[in-house]
Protein backbone atom coordinates (compact mmCIF):
# COMPACT_ATOMS: atom_id res chain seq x y z
CA UNK A 1 0.00 0.00 0.00
CA UNK A 2 1.89 2.95 -1.26
CA UNK A 3 -0.76 6.42 -0.94
CA UNK A 4 -2.93 6.68 2.34
CA UNK A 5 -5.38 8.78 0.01
CA UNK A 6 -6.58 8.06 -3.56
CA UNK A 7 -6.13 11.09 -5.74
CA UNK A 8 -10.08 10.92 -5.80
CA UNK A 9 -10.37 11.09 -1.27
CA UNK A 10 -7.55 14.16 -1.74
CA UNK A 11 -9.89 16.05 -3.93
CA UNK A 12 -13.03 15.19 -1.84
CA UNK A 13 -10.76 16.04 1.64
CA UNK A 14 -9.68 19.45 -0.01
CA UNK A 15 -13.26 20.25 -0.59
CA UNK A 16 -14.41 19.27 2.97
CA UNK A 17 -11.47 21.31 4.56
CA UNK A 18 -12.14 24.00 2.79
CA UNK A 19 -15.93 24.20 3.92
CA UNK A 20 -15.05 23.05 7.33
CA UNK A 21 -16.47 24.93 10.09
CA UNK A 22 -15.51 22.15 13.24
CA UNK A 23 -12.78 19.88 13.39
CA UNK A 24 -13.09 16.55 10.64
CA UNK A 25 -12.20 12.98 11.26
CA UNK A 26 -11.43 10.18 9.24
CA UNK A 27 -11.40 6.04 10.15
CA UNK A 28 -8.47 4.57 8.78
CA UNK A 29 -6.79 1.47 10.25
CA UNK A 30 -3.02 2.29 9.05
CA UNK A 31 -0.58 5.32 8.24
CA UNK A 32 1.35 4.12 5.50
CA UNK A 33 1.72 6.74 2.77
CA UNK A 34 0.28 9.32 5.45
CA UNK A 35 3.12 12.00 5.37
CA UNK A 36 3.53 11.12 1.20
CA UNK A 37 -0.91 11.82 0.77
CA UNK A 38 -0.92 15.25 2.84
CA UNK A 39 2.98 16.17 1.47
CA UNK A 40 1.03 15.93 -2.29
CA UNK A 41 -1.84 17.75 -1.01
CA UNK A 42 0.32 20.83 0.38
CA UNK A 43 2.16 21.08 -2.91
CA UNK A 44 -0.80 21.46 -4.92
CA UNK A 45 -3.00 23.60 -3.23
CA UNK A 46 0.25 25.61 -1.19
CA UNK A 47 -1.40 25.12 2.09
CA UNK A 48 0.72 24.59 5.10
CA UNK A 49 -0.17 21.34 6.59
CA UNK A 50 1.66 20.09 9.89
CA UNK A 51 1.59 16.26 10.71
CA UNK A 52 1.52 15.13 14.28
CA UNK A 53 4.06 12.19 15.97
CA UNK A 54 3.50 11.36 18.62
CA UNK A 55 7.83 10.93 18.41
CA UNK A 56 8.69 13.87 16.83
CA UNK A 57 5.84 16.19 17.07
CA UNK A 58 4.16 18.60 14.68
CA UNK A 59 6.12 18.72 11.01
CA UNK A 60 5.45 21.19 8.26
CA UNK A 61 5.68 18.58 5.62
CA UNK A 62 6.28 21.21 2.59
CA UNK A 63 9.49 22.80 4.62
CA UNK A 64 12.50 20.54 5.92
CA UNK A 65 12.63 22.49 9.11
CA UNK A 66 12.34 20.03 12.07
CA UNK A 67 9.62 19.42 14.06
CA UNK A 68 7.73 22.33 15.96
CA UNK A 69 9.36 22.57 19.84
CA UNK A 70 8.11 20.54 22.85
CA UNK A 71 4.38 19.75 20.18
CA UNK A 72 5.88 15.88 20.68
CA UNK A 73 2.57 15.40 23.33
CA UNK A 74 -0.71 15.76 22.11
CA UNK A 75 -2.06 18.66 24.50
CA UNK A 76 0.64 20.23 23.50
CA UNK A 77 0.94 19.99 19.69
CA UNK A 78 -3.13 20.98 19.96
CA UNK A 79 -2.29 24.31 21.55
CA UNK A 80 0.54 25.07 19.08
CA UNK A 81 -2.12 24.73 16.62
CA UNK A 82 -5.09 26.38 18.28
CA UNK A 83 -2.51 29.38 18.61
CA UNK A 84 -2.31 29.73 14.70
CA UNK A 85 -3.92 32.93 13.36
CA UNK A 86 -3.50 31.89 9.53
CA UNK A 87 -5.02 29.41 7.29
CA UNK A 88 -3.05 25.48 8.22
CA UNK A 89 -4.35 22.17 8.56
CA UNK A 90 -3.51 19.91 11.29
CA UNK A 91 -3.67 16.26 11.09
CA UNK A 92 -3.37 14.11 13.97
CA UNK A 93 -3.37 10.51 13.78
CA UNK A 94 -4.29 9.11 16.86
CA UNK A 95 -4.77 5.48 15.41
CA UNK A 96 -2.53 3.97 17.08
CA UNK A 97 -2.74 3.26 20.94
CA UNK A 98 -0.64 5.64 22.91
CA UNK A 99 -1.48 7.98 20.97
CA UNK A 100 -5.25 8.00 21.31
CA UNK A 101 -4.51 7.43 25.33
CA UNK A 102 -3.53 10.86 25.08
CA UNK A 103 -6.17 12.07 22.81
CA UNK A 104 -9.05 10.48 25.04
CA UNK A 105 -7.06 12.35 28.05
CA UNK A 106 -7.47 15.43 26.37
CA UNK A 107 -10.72 15.70 24.94
CA UNK A 108 -13.15 16.26 28.11
CA UNK A 109 -10.25 19.29 28.71
CA UNK A 110 -11.81 21.02 25.58
CA UNK A 111 -13.86 23.97 25.69
CA UNK A 112 -11.84 25.68 22.83
CA UNK A 113 -14.37 25.17 19.36
CA UNK A 114 -12.11 24.03 16.50
CA UNK A 115 -13.01 26.44 14.25
CA UNK A 116 -11.60 29.30 11.98
CA UNK A 117 -8.24 29.73 9.99
CA UNK A 118 -6.76 26.63 11.87
CA UNK A 119 -8.47 23.29 10.06
CA UNK A 120 -8.12 20.29 12.34
CA UNK A 121 -8.26 16.26 10.78
CA UNK A 122 -8.08 13.75 13.02
CA UNK A 123 -7.25 9.70 11.64
CA UNK A 124 -9.26 7.37 13.77
CA UNK A 125 -9.24 3.68 13.43
CA UNK A 126 -12.48 1.93 12.83
CA UNK A 127 -14.21 1.20 16.85
CA UNK A 128 -12.23 4.72 18.18
CA UNK A 129 -15.62 6.07 19.58
CA UNK A 130 -15.56 9.37 21.93
CA UNK A 131 -17.95 12.12 22.54
CA UNK A 132 -16.11 14.71 21.39
CA UNK A 133 -15.90 13.47 17.77
CA UNK A 134 -19.73 12.56 17.93
CA UNK A 135 -20.84 16.33 19.19
CA UNK A 136 -17.97 18.65 17.77
CA UNK A 137 -16.62 17.47 14.46
CA UNK A 138 -17.52 16.19 10.91
CA UNK A 139 -16.40 12.57 9.72
CA UNK A 140 -15.42 12.31 6.13
CA UNK A 141 -16.64 9.88 4.22
CA UNK A 142 -15.05 8.96 1.06
CA UNK A 143 -17.65 7.15 -0.94
CA UNK A 144 -17.41 7.94 -4.10
CA UNK A 145 -19.03 5.41 -6.12
CA UNK A 146 -15.69 3.55 -6.57
CA UNK A 147 -16.69 0.63 -4.60
CA UNK A 148 -18.49 -2.04 -6.83
CA UNK A 149 -21.87 -1.31 -5.07
CA UNK A 150 -22.52 1.89 -7.63
CA UNK A 151 -22.64 2.53 -10.99
CA UNK A 152 -22.36 6.02 -13.52
CA UNK A 153 -25.69 6.57 -15.41
CA UNK A 154 -26.13 9.59 -16.85
CA UNK A 155 -23.35 11.67 -15.00
CA UNK A 156 -24.65 10.30 -11.91
CA UNK A 157 -24.14 7.69 -9.54
CA UNK A 158 -26.45 5.24 -9.12
CA UNK A 159 -27.13 2.43 -6.84
CA UNK A 160 -26.69 -1.31 -8.58
CA UNK A 161 -29.88 -3.00 -6.05
CA UNK A 162 -31.67 0.22 -7.26
CA UNK A 163 -31.62 -0.53 -10.91
CA UNK A 164 -34.64 -1.87 -12.76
Amino acid sequence: MDEFLSSHELLNLEEELRAANSALYVYKNYSEGLAQSFKSLSLRTGWAIYLWSNKEGLLNLKSSEPAAPKTGAFKEAIKFAIARKHFSVFVFPVNEKDAWEQAKLFFPMVVDEFDGAVKFLFILSRGQKHHFFENKCKEVKFNLGLDGNFVLRDGKWVNVSELP
